[in-house]
């Protein structure tokens, strides 16, 4: 590892231990309360030490124990009318001490850690639950303390502290039990101090990176902080066609954008870091699926270990969306084919959620385990369960290729084979199609071009046979004269008989290149070079025509052996053998999704034959061996595995017997980062080093981390450890990403990826599907720059749209002067009363118009205010009926992050006067909320509040909408 390479480790490191200020969910778990006067006295009772100590982990002659202590909890929103029920409901702590807690109950300051206030309690902020001061005070005041922090000695130093900490940023007397019109509760919570635990797994990452002096192509290209050379994009070719062996859908064929994709990835290197900016409605996912699909074809094809491909991100959101659509692939119909042929496996993702995630998990679902194999692991590797599936294995195989197979060997080779056979078959139809495609047929079919080939060799022997017969003929002409015609031609008078009789045997179409006074020879020589070019475009033409009968018989041995393999494409093949990008779709729809299933086939059957089946001995450990088996025999029957970051690096570390743990580096073949635009770079960039390939995608414009570093202290942290020599320096960790205050992985990404489009690092997906064209045009002008191709059509031509009156982008005035303010936050009652109305009055036409579509996927209602989603949650209870409301979801933009809706309705909560400071701040907040709307975005509220300016996110919104009243 260079000096440079650990300077930045070690940045990233501190970055990661760095952030302590996020709230806390303690109402689950074992918390003890006092009173407020004893928090100042620093004395408590001595049983709660008792009570902590009871967890088995902890040891029992240990004096001390790391708490936190919740200082101020809230427990209710309430206006000046009545109480709101709320999410505070649940203990939400909004200033943090932590503390240590003797076996005698004194507190201690905790010299490793300060009180925080949660960032998203702290202004500015896009969604505040509550805002109970500025970022800039907080940040402010822990700066100008550092001095006094180091002097602190004794618990009364640290609660004044604590103290003036908590009134300088809030403005509001600590020993008060109201903030802000918010009522907070009176005694303190005391929790014991698991904050570290969520990335614990990072910062061990990380403290392995710097011990072992760590090298990887990947990690220090990710963490690389210098520019990087552009390199031409890789075009679609034919070599770069039959570098894509699997489709895991077969539905549709892959878009351009996607395609170009593909083409990239087939041809990444290991270390090589790949962006894709995919906006809404996309295909990313499918393009995620088909990098997965040809990774594990290719594999297989060389009969190597199953891939091991790991999706992770940040949020559990992101992560679940990956594994339901590994586990929703649409049938093609193509026999038993497209179905597990080995029991208890339903998808081709299994999820490695956190402890806490685990009951979710199951409600939901998901094939989960962990890596001592766990739920989903265990249960598949039961002895019953793998002797079910060779049964299973043998009646399926047996099935599918109409014979009877007496091993699941059998099975295995028959797969192989006719998996070779069809990618062989698959390149020799590109090769086909490229050949044909050259030969420039136009419309005509093969056939039609060999006959059309074969008639022109037919007219050109022809047109030699008649001028070899005319030549002749000239021949015996000149024969036909008398001998002193010859010997006396240089006599004016004969020659003039001679070129008489010439001119009248010359046929009209050789008056272009026969003269009268042209001799036997003169006439010979021209028809000789006439018919010399003739046969040497019969020559030309029969060897194009041999050349294409040689097409045609490979075409057609192709077309043979498919039907020989049961797989009867031939006239989708007719219709597409002419243009190679054609065929290469056809492909996607057909061979490659044939070969994919294939693939899975045969690595099921490696799993039955017990292929790296860990011992009963082996069994729940985690040594290096044991895991590298346990991985290598999860892949073969679920090749991708989901997992957050923080859960990542636990996952992939080993123990070694009498030395301690180890990670498994660069073992990951490809490293997946989904919604790349919400991970901010330190928690991520150690994982890096645990793979060869790393695949980012997602969208700048959408919505971004929450950053737990401040700009002053990530500066601080990068001037401590040298990656910057100044605070004027951090514009350099801006440009390339790599920070903690204000960047993202995708930012990384893209600066890190070898290509470049339109202007910007990394590939585009640009087709975009989802909405009916007058919405994504929103976002295409907002902040896409035009570069999306809204490919779905306009709504207002789609005859199947049966809502006429319901336009695709449209608002309903809700006059208000001015919204309410609670908390700092914001809620206005007048416009949730007419959502209530508006769908109370329209939902159950709404059912009808989408009659196969879930009722949970029809309204979906979006709000910049968390007020606002607390007040919806209360007063639908008294407006809407149980029977609709169970169907509308509702909430900030947040919640809706990778949905979609067929209507999505936007609860603008600003009076005419406020303005729309939070609608504004960000592009991405209504970048998202439109582009979650397939067929319409309706805004409830009064319009006067967006600005009247394009430049505005609001002001272009209002543009859209101003002339299209409901």
């Amino acid at each position: 590892m260079s000096s440079k390479i650990k300077e930045i480790t070690n940045y990233l490191r501190s970055a990661v231990a760095a952030q302590v200020n996020r709230c806390i969910e303690f109402k689950e778990d074992n918390y003890f309360y006092f009173p407020f006067e004893h928090l100042m006295k620093g004395v408590i009772d001595k049983n709660i030490f008792i009570e902590f100590s009871r967890d088995s982990k902890l040891d029992k002659t240990i004096e001390f124990i790391d708490v936190i202590l919740v200082g101020k909890t809230v427990r209710t929103i309430f206006d000046s009318q009545e109480k709101m029920s709320s999410d505070f409901e649940d203990l939400t702590g909004i200033y943090y001490i932590p503390a240590k807690l003797s076996k005698e109950g004194l507190l201690f300051y905790n010299q490793n850690k300060l009180p925080w206030i949660p960032r998203i309690f702290l202004y500015p902020m896009v969604e505040p639950k509550l805002s109970i001061g500025k970022k800039e005070v907080y940040d402010e005041f822990m700066s100008d303390n550092i001095g006094r922090i180091h002097k602190i000695k004794s618990w009364n130093d640290y609660i004044t502290f604590v103290k003036d900490l908590y009134e300088s940023v809030t403005g509001n007397d600590f020993m008060s039990n109201t903030i802000n019109d918010t009522k907070l509760e009176k005694q303190v919570y005391i929790i014991k101090d698991d904050t570290i635990n969520a990335i614990r797994p990072i910062l061990d990452l990380y403290e392995y990176l710097l011990k072992e002096n760590f090298t990887g192509k990947l990690y220090e290209n990710f963490i690389d902080i210098e520019s990087k050379m552009v390199q031409p994009l890789i075009n679609n070719s034919l070599e770069n066609m039959k570098k894509h062996h699997g489709q895991m859908g077969g539905k549709y064929y892959l878009s351009k954008s996607q395609r170009e994709c593909i083409n990239h990835f087939n041809n990444m290197v290991e270390g090589e870091i790949l962006a894709v900016n995919g906006p809404p409605g996309t295909g990313k996912t499918k393009m995620l699926q088909s990098v997965v699909a040809t990774m594990y074809v290719e594999c297989a094809l060389r009969k190597e270990k199953a891939p091991l491909i790991v999706a992770s991100s940040t949020n559990n959101q992101a992560v679940t969306n990956i594994i339901e659509s590994f586990g929703d692939i649409d049938k093609q119909g193509l026999e038993n084919l497209e179905q597990r042929w080995i029991l208890g496996v339903e998808s081709f993702a299994v999820y490695f959620p956190s402890l806490s995630k685990e009951e979710e998990a199951y409600k939901k679902g998901y094939q989960y385990t962990d890596q001592r194999g766990k739920s989903f692991i265990s249960c598949i590797e039961s002895k019953e369960n793998i002797q079910a599936s060779e049964k299973k294995m043998l009646k399926c195989c047996s099935e599918y290729f109409k014979k009877n197979f007496d091993n699941v060997k059998q099975c295995k080779e028959i797969l192989h084979k006719t998996l070779l056979e069809i990618d062989e078959i698959r390149e020799k139809l590109l090769i086909i199609s490229s050949q044909i495609e050259e030969l420039q047929i136009g419309d005509r079919t093969l056939d039609k071009f060999i006959e059309d080939l074969e008639n022109e060799i037919k007219t050109i022997k022809d047109d030699i046979d008649s001028k070899s017969k005319r030549v002749e003929e000239w021949l015996q002409h000149f024969k036909e004269m008398p001998i002193w015609f010859k010997l006396f031609r240089f006599l004016k008078c004969i020659k003039k008989r001679i070129y008489s009789k010439n001119r009248l045997f010359i046929q009209l179409d050789e008056e272009d290149f026969i003269s009268e006074n042209m001799t036997f020879a003169d006439i010979e020589e021209k028809y000789s070079y006439l018919i010399k070019d003739l046969r040497r475009k019969r020559n030309d033409l029969d060897r194009l025509n041999n050349k294409v009968k040689g097409i045609k018989v490979e075409y057609n041995k192709c077309n043979n052996a498919l039907e020989k393999l049961n797989i009867g494409i031939k006239d989708r093949m007719d219709e597409s053998n002419t243009n190679l990008n054609d065929m290469n779709n056809l492909m996607d729809q057909t061979l490659r999704y044939i070969e994919f299933w294939l693939s899975v086939h045969y690595y099921e059957c490696r799993w039955i034959e017990g292929e790296d089946q860990l011992s009963d001995k082996q069994k729940g450990k985690n040594y290096k061996n044991v895991l590298e088996q346990l991985f290598n025999r999860l892949s073969m029957i679920t090749p991708c595995y989901v997992m957050t970051f923080y859960q990542l690096p636990k996952v992939f570390k080993y123990y070694i017997k009498d030395k301690g743990d180890g990670f498994l580096y660069e073992h990951i073949d490809l490293l997946i980062v989904d919604e790349a635009g919400q991970v901010s770079p330190e928690i991520a960039a150690c994982s890096f080093s645990l793979a060869k390939k790393a695949l980012v995608v997602g969208d700048t414009h959408q919505i971004e981390p929450v950053w737990s570093v401040n700009s002053l202290l990530d500066t601080a942290l990068a001037m401590e450890h040298n990656v910057i020599d100044n605070k004027l320096e951090f514009e350099k960790l801006d440009n390339c990403g790599l920070n903690a205050s204000s960047s993202s992985v995708m930012k990384v990404a893209s600066v890190r990826c070898n290509y470049k489009k339109y202007g910007n690092g990394g590939l585009f997906l640009s087709e975009h599907r989802r909405c009916y064209n007058e919405i994504i045009s929103y976002c295409n002008d907002l902040v896409y720059d035009g570069r999306l191709e809204p490919m779905r059509g306009l709504g207002a031509l789609d005859s199947e749209y049966t809502l006429k009156d319901i336009p695709h982008m449209g608002y309903m005035q809700i006059d208000t002067e001015r919204s309410s303010k609670i908390g700092g936050s914001r809620y206005n009652l007048n416009e949730i009363e007419a959502i209530a109305m508006w769908i109370n009055q329209n939902f159950e036409r709404i059912k009808l118009a989408y009659p196969d579509k879930d009722e949970k996927n029809l309204i979906g209602i979006i709000t910049p205010f968390k007020a606002q989603e607390i007040l919806m949650k209360r007063e639908f209870k008294k407006l809407l009926s149980f029977d609709i409301r169970k169907y509308i979801s509702y909430g900030t933009v947040h919640t809706f992050q990778g949905a979609e809706r067929q209507i999505i309705i936007m609860s603008t909560v600003y009076g005419r006067l406020d303005g729309c400071y939070f609608i504004d701040i960000k592009e991405s907040m209504l970048n998202v909320a439109v582009s979650r709307a397939k067929d319409s975005f309706l805004v409830f509220g009064d319009i006067n509040c967006l600005d009247k300016s394009k430049k505005k996110a609001s002001g272009l919104l209002r543009s859209y909408i101003e002339n299209k009243k409901i």
